[in-house]
């Protein structure tokens, strides 16, 4: 038996020990001394001492694949589960960090394993150990046989404070600057009042200067699920989220500095959250108004596809540091992920680890999100069990796509939509299409796993929202989706350029019409940036710039790019894009590097402002009837035409003029309007 401790951690660790015994038949049991207290996000150090009495131990005992598993679940007495074998929630290779010596006995290893995340639920961790075949017993995971505790009630891990600690906590901004949304998780503590608490941080903080704000609480089941993996109670598919409870701050000074702690409870050991800060959204007042956004997709909980990978070697922690980072240099007003969040793909508990990996950021400065295929994308149709959360009775399965692969496995976003709170503005969808303002910037996300077509119900809430913005308080568009309307990675056998030639067909006439500044985007998981996009998808000097940003965190792409005549950068590395506006002058966008350098950046400078934004339906011409007398005005057409000419003619000459450029300059200047900049993130 070893008292053990993780150094340089605050962690209150008790002493988890492992005896290993054997006999002459190999009898496999080990002995965990003692409760194990590990502080939430800290790592805890196993180990175990063992006693071989034969020289075939010796040589199992250092076998490559041994591992240790770590199971959480309701009682986590995992001893006696059918699904033993795949039910774990991580895995350790114990000869990355085993300590034996065959000259020695008894032998000591040792294994550092973690971060330990409160599920609200306890864990408890098993040793596999490697056998040859011979061994009767071997009836796990192929040559993995487990070794289980022989006490009578097993010693389970305790992490943090337990089910009524506050934790996940994450911002989101509403319609409204004088507010802001907090959201966490925990179990359901209903009936003690929990509530966000909040004050000025330059204001004494005496009982009179604080505010509360009570919240509101939500949760989803297994039954709300559309299929397995997410329907399945196991401990490592579906997971209780606990209560989710959202809390608003109102009456918030713009562009101020406020502390805020939330839960029940006095303090955090008995269900309150630290103590946190966030600066209030700016107005558009200031002068020059400005705004800050970081944008990424394509994250997830640690990325890498190593089923042995420890999560704190993935580019996750390294992204989200960066963001940490920036949100401490400067001001960052947003936060936004654009689809394939957490890729839980029906893992309840990839979502508790997300949300660990996110906190310190997402309590500082707002998150919002767009829906991805692994969030949303389905098989079935709902029944009167399952649902779906954006409303629709059938899934959106066109023939000319593949939205119809199930790659949220079950999920059908029912996470998503409750565990995140978006703003919501008139025809909105939750989580699925919102739109709101950041100082100078009207943000609209759309759902690109929804039709968009013309005529359907989240075109024509676009077409409305975007004539309805004020140019002059609000001089830059951005739209964000998940999928591109445009993206030259080279693959064999590429399914989405279908859904990307429609989705250009459905949406760069919108985009022109409206003057939308930029699309971002992920689902290719690299950055390409386009040159600016025309109403007919062709390079123009003044259009839509389209940005793919999926290198969040997820396993990277080919990086092979076709040569296409819109592509004018294209990258396959982690990162993350920061959109910073300077009045109605310049966007100025950089691709910023796990190591914090720029890799691209480039100003965009404003388009046209459409006077008076066109009242166009973009439903189907009906029948005549009120308001249709069944004739056609011509005279839109003739001008069209004409227009149509005179725009040919310039393009022709603008494309001479800039390859006479290019071949002078050695392609210094961009075809796209931008001006290469150079500058520290």
């Amino acid at each position: 038996m070893a008292a053990v401790g993780q150094s340089n951690h605050r962690a209150v660790l008790a002493v988890l020990a492992i005896l290993l015994c054997y006999s002459v038949i190999h009898c496999k049991c080990f002995h965990l001394h003692g409760d194990v207290q590990v502080e939430n996000g800290r790592n805890a150090t196993v180990t175990w001492h063992s006693r071989p009495i034969d020289t075939e131990y010796l040589s199992l005992g250092e076998n490559e694949e041994d591992e240790v598993r770590l199971y959480c679940g309701e009682g986590s007495d995992v001893r006696y589960s059918k699904t033993l074998n795949d039910d774990h929630i991580a895995r350790w290779s114990v000869m990355d960090v085993l300590v034996i010596s065959k000259s020695t006995l008894p032998s000591v290893g040792t294994v550092n394993i973690g971060p330990f995340i409160n599920m609200r639920d306890k864990c408890q961790v098993i040793f596999w150990r490697y056998s040859n075949g011979s061994d009767p017993t071997r009836t796990h995971d192929g040559n993995l046989v487990p070794l289980f505790p022989n006490e009578e009630e097993p010693h389970l891990i305790t992490v943090g404070s337990g089910s009524v600690q506050p934790m996940q906590g994450h911002l989101a901004m509403t319609s409204d600057i004088s507010e802001m949304h907090i959201t966490w998780v925990s179990a359901d503590v209903s009936s003690r009042n929990p509530a966000v608490y909040y004050r000025q941080t330059d204001v004494p903080g005496d009982a009179i200067n604080i505010m509360m704000s009570s919240a509101s609480a939500t949760t989803y089941s297994a039954g709300d699920m559309c299929g397995s993996v997410a329907g399945e109670v196991e401990g490592k598919h579906f997971r209780s989220p606990g209560m989710i409870y959202t809390a608003t701050m109102t009456e918030l000074k713009p562009n101020t500095n406020y502390t805020y702690w939330y839960g029940t409870g006095t303090n955090t050991t008995n269900g309150l959250s630290p103590v946190h800060w966030f600066i209030s959204p700016k107005p558009t007042a200031v002068s020059p108004p400005s705004a800050r956004i970081i944008a990424l997709a394509d994250m997830g909980a640690w990325g890498g596809s190593k089923p042995k990978e420890p999560e704190w070697q993935s580019p996750i922690p390294v992204v989200v540091q960066s963001m940490l980072l920036a949100s401490e240099k400067k001001s960052v007003d947003l936060v936004t992920i654009y689809g394939d969040i957490s890729y839980a793909n029906g893992k309840g508990y990839v979502w508790e680890r997300f949300f660990y990996r996110l906190e310190p950021l997402a309590t500082r400065v707002p998150v919002h999100v767009a829906v991805g295929n692994h969030e949303y994308d389905y098989i079935s149709s709902p029944t009167k069990t399952h649902r779906d959360p954006s409303g629709l009775t059938t899934p959106y399965h066109p023939s000319w796509g593949n939205l119809d692969g199930g790659s949220s496995h079950g999920e059908c976003a029912v996470p998503t939509a409750e565990r995140f709170k978006m703003p919501s503005s008139p025809g909105s969808n939750g989580v699925f299409w919102y739109s709101h303002n950041v100082a100078n910037v009207h943000m609209v996300v759309i759902s690109t796993e929804h039709d968009i077509s013309p005529g359907s119900t989240q075109a024509r809430w676009l077409e409305q929202d975007l004539a309805s913005v004020n140019r002059n308080t609000q001089p830059w568009v951005i739209v964000a989706g998940h999928r591109p309307l445009y993206n030259n990675e080279k693959r064999t056998g590429d399914r989405d350029l279908p859904v990307q030639e429609h989705l250009r067909t459905f949406l760069n006439p919108v985009f022109s019409r409206y003057s939308v500044n930029l699309y971002v985007c992920g689902h290719y998981h690299n950055y390409v940036r386009t040159a600016p996009i025309g109403s007919d998808g062709g390079v123009v000097t003044k259009g839509t710039v389209h940005v793919t940003v999926g290198t969040g965190g997820a396993d990277l792409g080919s990086g092979q790019f076709n040569p296409m005549p819109w592509a004018l950068k294209g990258l396959t590395t982690h990162g993350l894009l920061s959109i910073k506006t300077e009045g109605a002058s310049s966007m100025m966008l950089q691709f910023i590097g796990s190591d914090m350098t720029a890799l691209d950046s480039v100003s965009l400078t404003p388009l046209p402002i459409p006077t008076t934004p066109p009242t166009r339906s973009t439903a189907p011409s009906g029948p005549p009837g009120p308001g249709n007398n069944g004739t056609k005005d011509n005279t839109g057409l003739i001008i069209g035409v004409v227009v149509a000419v005179v725009l040919l003619a310039s393009i022709g000459t603008i494309l001479v003029v800039l390859y006479l450029v290019r071949r002078g300059r050695g392609g210094a200047t961009t075809t796209d309007g931008t001006e290469p900049l150079q500058e520290d993130f």
